[in-house]
């Protein structure tokens, strides 16, 4: 049986993200693992930062774990539930979980926030798109439909798409038991090129000042209810001062994206 893990942290983008990733577990006979990473209570006093004992809080945390797991077993006695607390950063342990195939796939929530202060302060979402070998869906805290019926695929013309990054695209589709249509964002930098198209199936193109506009409003015209972008592992410093496509489309997006590494 598939395992999708969810990424908790008790706020209202959680409450949401579960009811995705349930929606997703009906629809793939998945069970689902609700994740929560634990952080050491820190003070701010005049001296400087105080880490307190975490005991109490790590019971707290159990505590509310647990009730959100007999709370989900009783409403959901069809799906299995399991829970994990852990100190280790999500992406350490996510990985670990993936390399024992432990998990298929990962479900985030992104609250609304302004997009400055999403991209200065970053989150879980942001900082793991593309960046960890599992597909990872980032659900905005505005997006509550949670439908699974067509999703778009963003691609580029001039890169051809591997065969492993193929299969595993495939892979994905039947999973999720979703239809598909690639979609090429021509943007005026580009016009010049054509139509060419370098892939043996079928690509949409699509005209567009920039990436997200054409995505998004594309995706709205289709009544899409998810994008599938292939993420590149950019170093530290286009991390830090260059916004992706990714990142942006993430922040920009109405309806949840999966993200996949290159």
């Amino acid at each position: 049986m598939k395992t999708i893990l969810v990424g908790l942290d008790f706020t209202k983008s959680s409450e949401n993200t579960i009811n995705y990733a349930i929606e997703v577990a009906k629809l793939t006979g998945s069970k689902i693992l609700l994740f929560h990473v634990l952080t050491a209570p820190v003070v701010h006093t005049t001296s400087g930062l105080i880490f307190m004992d975490g005991n109490e809080f790590m019971k707290d945390a159990e505590k509310k774990m647990e009730a959100l797991h007999k709370k989900m077993t009783i409403q959901y006695p069809k799906i299995k539930f399991n829970i994990e607390l852990t100190y280790i950063g999500i992406k350490e342990r996510v990985e670990k979980l993936v390399s024992k195939n432990k998990i298929s796939i990962v479900i985030l929530g992104l609250e609304t926030k302004s997009k400055i202060s999403q991209f200065l302060n970053g989150t879980t979402s942001l900082s793991l798109a593309g960046k960890i070998k599992c597909p990872i869906i980032t659900v905005s805290e505005k997006y509550k439909q949670h439908a699974l019926r067509k999703m778009i695929i963003a691609i580029d013309n001039k890169e051809s798409i591997s065969s492993g990054l193929s299969k595993r695209i495939n892979t994905l589709v039947k999973y999720l038991k979703i239809n598909v249509e690639y979609v090429h964002v021509k943007t005026e930098s580009e016009l010049e090129l054509g139509n060419k198209n370098k892939h043996s199936f079928k690509v949409t193109n699509v005209k567009a000042q920039n990436f997200q506009e054409g995505l998004s409003q594309h995706a709205k015209k289709t009544k899409a209810d998810m994008i599938l972008l292939i993420s590149n592992n950019y170093n530290a410093f286009h991390n830090l001062f260059i916004e992706s496509h990714s990142k942006k489309m993430i922040l920009a997006s109405n309806i949840p994206v999966l993200s996949i590494h290159k």
